[in-house]
């Protein structure tokens, strides 16, 4: 496996993450929160979407640092 391929994986769960949420309110399967609670920022499945897609991005940076011969 590549670098490459390795940050597309994370970046895709990465999304994933963040859309999950949102699939559900649109299902009618989860309640919609009050505005400006906030509360969707204290979600872990929130911040394991931010983590996954900032180490995707991460990984990408070096593997076309590789690819460049610098």
């Amino acid at each position: 496996m590549t670098l490459e391929q390795i940050s597309l994986g994370l970046g895709l769960a990465g999304l994933g993450c963040f859309l999950w949420p949102i699939l559900q309110r649109l299902r009618g399967a989860a309640s919609v929160e009050a505005p400006a609670s906030g509360s969707s920022l204290r979600s872990p499945l929130w911040w394991a979407g931010f983590v996954l897609t900032a180490a995707a991005i991460f990984l990408q940076r070096i593997a076309s640092q590789q690819a460049g011969g610098g």
